[in-house]
């Protein structure tokens, strides 16, 4: 009887042993698109990784951050653009007619910088334009936001030492999106793709936008 309960017990050690834990289900799905991207593979090596539940209507959910770099990338232009706004009037002032007299040269500067201030102006309206439509396009999302979604999957954040052609071995992170069962990637995000998103970017908006924003969520 002893015999057979301690043979039980080993198989139930050797089953919960063979059973994965979530983060190597992560990793099995995760590494080998990694590796395929790197100039040397066998030079990976992993760092960190953090996993997380990913629920719909929240910060962790795929369609969440593709908003949110879709709209840090449209504000960093727009800030770019009245960036050049600012340079053309700051440089049309410099050149304005001092006393009724301009010379021929103030004249031609200010033909030059009246143009570029318009130029500039077009783009930032431009780019506020499509900030606009983009969170026209995406207000069912941003308004359910603080509802409680429900349970989509994973949120897995990657960090790896990998050498370059050179061969300095350097860190690299990226951000992937996995289904519940861990049998698709869903979306990802590379170290590069994350450059320019600004986590704070909805105060700013909401704050430079602030009468428009308010009219759009006001439509019905």
């Amino acid at each position: 009887m002893k015999k057979y309960v301690f043979a039980v017990f080993c198989l139930a050690l050797l089953a919960s042993c063979s059973v994965k834990s979530n983060e190597e289900k992560a990793l099995e799905l995760i590494e080998p698109q990694i590796k395929a991207s790197l100039i040397k593979p066998e030079s990976y090596e992993l760092a960190k990784l953090q996993l997380d539940s990913s629920f719909s209507n929240s910060g962790t959910s795929p369609e969440n951050f593709i908003f949110l770099t879709k709209i840090s990338k449209l504000y960093n232009e727009y800030k770019e653009h009245m960036r050049d706004v600012e340079l053309a009037e700051s440089y049309l002032s410099i050149f304005a007619s001092s006393y009724g007299y301009q010379s021929e040269y103030e004249k031609q500067q200010q033909r030059k910088y009246k143009a570029d201030l318009e130029k500039a102006q077009r783009k930032a309206a431009s780019a506020k334009e499509k900030i606009l439509d983009l969170y026209k396009s995406n207000k069912e999302l941003i308004m359910n936001e603080s509802q409680e979604g429900e349970f989509i999957g994973w949120a897995a954040d990657i960090a790896y030492r990998a050498e370059t052609a050179g061969g300095l071995k350097i860190m690299n992170e990226s951000l992937f999106f996995l289904n519940k069962d861990f049998t698709e990637i869903t979306y990802s995000l590379s170290e590069d793709d994350m450059i320019g998103v600004n986590p704070d970017i909805f105060q700013e908006l909401s704050f430079e936008f602030e009468n428009e924003l308010q009219e759009l969520f006001l439509e019905q």
